[in-house]
């Protein structure tokens, strides 16, 4: 059987695209024709995911005698309510006759294509031991984000069947799912085709990958209306997963910060050549997150928070880590010697434990001779103080007291709710307890650790801060001894006005 006994060819001969396959969409005419034996395809609702996958199922297991496949999803509610009645809808459009067998609540959980022996097994997710046993010529994953990369692992290591020698084959479908899934460590950030070469002992095998994106947008068979209805009430960071199916983050709690709005928060800010830039550090080997800021005041004596840059690390020591960043900085803001950069992070990074001193008393010593402002940060108070920021109106200057550059996409995502609370249990409230999630926390962390050390004061009561301006810190927290949080101010006083 071909594509086209599948997708009937245009009979409209006013149609542009007569004689073609012009019942498949351009992704999916791409899915079908790719040779990749990875291929991922992630999209927004309604971007007809589903259909192509299992056209690519059928025709493996049509073409190759004794072919062995496998459906996968999540749970077998969802499995037969969506993905397999595709599968079936799939195989009545081609006529093809099948065989039923394990019949289970109502469905078949394997079916056999009499005329070449070929099988297709229905599993879920949860249950791996109802599916790693057998070997497979090809399988297919269905909302991919919902199961773990164990499930994808083991797949790869059953995709060996020998009677599909060279058509060997594993398709992944999704929505988008959040930064730190597994998903997009496998598959990378933006669409793409590549080979890895793989060691396999006497020799270097190739094995191509294929990561496609589509749009909710590309489907004109959606009802009138899905679209609009659709876009009804999402903001901008969910129209970007939901319907463009560009990674984001998927909520799962209450955001940290409601009091974000990205109409007034997000932009291009202006880049103080006079004023101090401010890195700061959330360390860790699995990912380490730095944020870049400049906090300056106005003519109006305000103070203003402007969030310039996020670097990202993933699997790195404090070391080399530093080194990046410091390249990073010297590309990005070469105008920046090393007077006018101070670096900030929590006081837990400068503690000395069994493993050795931390990373700020490791990057002090040469060659990075890196002077850290560190104090205790508390996350609740910080956390407050944020909040208490973002809510501040527009300065009578004009500008906004908080802004944060539109490439900033992580950290923009993280203020949006991508940095959210935990769960309510049982019906109880959660309490200001953040979820730490490995990813959105680190950048947020990092962001924190600037607002404590250099917003702190800026919030309380006015005469207070202009006594603490007019006040020698050395005499009033003891010299050397005095907090470095103090220190910080006391430079960016002498920047006032910039």
């Amino acid at each position: 059987m071909q594509v086209s006994e599948l997708f009937p060819t245009c009979k409209d001969r006013e149609c542009p695209k007569y004689k073609r396959h012009t019942h498949l969409l351009p992704h999916q005419e791409e899915l079908l024709n790719s040779g990749a034996k990875y291929i991922y395809l992630q999209g927004g609702y309604g971007a007809a995911k589903t259909l192509p996958a299992c056209a690519l199922g059928v025709l493996l297991s049509l073409t190759i005698p004794g072919n062995r496949g496998v459906v996968v999803r999540d749970s077998y509610p969802k499995l037969h309510d969506s993905t397999q009645r595709v599968f079936m809808e799939t195989l009545a459009r081609g006529g093809i006759k099948w065989r039923g067998r394990e019949n289970r609540d109502g469905w078949y959980h394997r079916i056999i294509l009499p005329h070449n022996k070929s099988e297709i097994f229905f599993r879920e997710a949860r249950n791996l031991g109802r599916f790693i046993g057998p070997e497979y010529g090809w399988f297919l994953i269905d909302e991919a984000f919902e199961v773990q990369k164990e499930v994808f692992k083991k797949l790869q290591g059953r995709l060996r069947l020998s009677a599909a020698e060279g058509y060997h084959r594993g398709i992944l479908l999704s929505n988008p799912p959040h930064h730190n899934h597994w998903l997009h460590e496998v598959f990378g950030e933006e669409p793409r085709e590549w080979e890895m070469s793989v060691d396999v002992g006497d020799r270097m095998e190739l094995v191509k990958f294929k990561y496609m994106k589509v749009s909710t947008r590309a489907n004109p068979h959606n009802p009138p209306g899905y679209l609009a209805d659709l876009l009804t009430g999402l903001t901008q960071a969910e129209i970007a997963r939901l319907v463009e199916g560009d990674y984001g983050y998927v909520p799962d709690g209450p955001p940290v910060y409601t009091t974000f709005e990205h109409h007034r928060h997000v932009g291009i800010p202006e880049i103080r050549p006079h004023v101090p830039l401010v890195r700061s550090w959330d360390f860790g080997f699995r990912h380490p997150a730095v944020t870049f800021h400049q906090f300056w005041r106005c003519q109006k004596t305000n103070i203003h928070w402007t969030h310039l840059a996020d670097f990202e690390g993933r699997m790195i020591e404090a070391v080399p880590l530093c080194e990046k960043v410091i390249e990073f900085t010297d590309a990005a803001y070469p105008g920046f010697d090393k007077m006018m950069i101070e670096d900030v992070g929590d006081v837990a990074g400068a503690k000395v434990s069994d493993t050795g001193p931390g990373p700020i008393l490791v990057l002090a010593q040469p060659p990075h001779n890196l002077n850290f402002l560190y104090k205790k940060c508390e996350v609740e108070p910080g956390l407050r103080m944020i909040r208490d920021f973002l809510r501040l109106p527009q300065c009578p200057c004009g500008e906004s007291r908080f802004l944060i550059h539109r490439r900033c996409r992580y950290s923009i995502e993280g203020y949006q709710g991508g940095y959210h609370l935990k769960r309510e249990v049982a019906g109880k409230p959660s309490k200001d307890d953040p979820m730490k999630d490995g990813f959105y926390d680190d950048y947020m962390d990092a962001s924190r650790y600037a607002a404590e050390h250099y917003l702190r004061f800026e919030l309380i009561d006015p005469k207070l801060m202009e006594a603490l301006e007019k006040t020698d810190p050395r005499r009033m927290y003891g010299g050397k001894n005095r907090d470095p949080w103090q220190r910080a101010m006391q430079k960016m006083m002498q920047h006032r006005g910039a």
